[in-house]
């Protein structure tokens, strides 16, 4: 009865919340966002409610897993992303936070993390803070596949987007904005302590209307992510 109740829990954190945040921008194609559903009307709406649910559901329906000695696990990793519409922006990303395990499958963690943002017409820094839940559907003692999803709150010391014209878009955005966190891995043991952490991930930056449509023209990207996690004790 369990699995089966923890099956419905993942489930329903697979699904999309769809909404209020319009369509697809022109000419978007599957590779683009392959989870096939809209990344902001999918993640910035309910970012942190939908894992948080699923993780909740996860730790409330399977046993307490007394064999995990070290559960804390500090990371730092660098991101490179592409946007693939509107001014077509690079973002360069860093993370600095911390795994907490309380499954071997599934780990909690918070992040601080600081954004670079550059094209022809955005050139600016923005920092924020971003709780996530890490899946582990594989789990072996050298290496380890993951999927992760989460939001949080970002704020960039110059407005972005900046307008790009793109379609015709003249609007800009603003200085806070919420960013999701969702993509997939793969962490590989180096010694007891050291792991090297490899993924690919999406990267969306918006107010989600907060300041209405027309002060929120969003950013779309895909890139990749490398980094380092130290388990101390180890």
């Amino acid at each position: 009865m369990k699995q089966k109740l923890l099956f419905l829990a993942l489930l329903a954190f697979a699904q999309p919340s769809f909404g209020q945040f319009g369509e697809y921008p022109p000419f978007t194609k599957w590779y683009q966002n392959p989870l096939g559903f809209q990344p902001l009307n999918l993640h910035t709406s309910a970012g942190i409610i939908l894992p948080a649910v699923a993780a909740a559901a996860c730790l409330l329906l399977t046993d307490k897993d007394t064999s995990i000695i070290n559960k804390i696990t500090w990371y730092d990793d660098f991101g490179m992303s592409w946007g693939y519409y509107g001014s077509e922006t690079t973002v360069y990303q860093n993370n600095v936070g911390l795994l907490f395990h309380a499954r071997k499958w599934l780990a909690l963690g918070g992040e601080f993390t600081s954004y670079y943002v550059h094209d022809a017409v955005n050139n600016t820094w923005g920092f924020g803070l971003r709780p996530f839940v890490r899946f582990y559907p594989v789990h072996r003692e050298k290496f380890r596949l993951y999927f992760e999803s989460g939001a949080g709150i970002i704020a960039f010391v110059e407005k972005f987007p900046q307008p790009s014209g793109f379609f015709g878009d003249t609007r800009t955005g603003t200085h806070l904005n919420g960013s999701p966190k969702y993509g997939i891995g793969a962490e590989f043991n180096l010694n007891p302590a050291l792991s090297l952490q490899v993924g690919v991930r999406h990267v969306h930056i918006s107010n989600g209307n907060t300041w209405g449509a027309e002060n929120n023209p969003g950013h779309d990207s895909n890139g990749f992510s490398v980094g380092m996690l130290w388990r101390p004790g180890r």
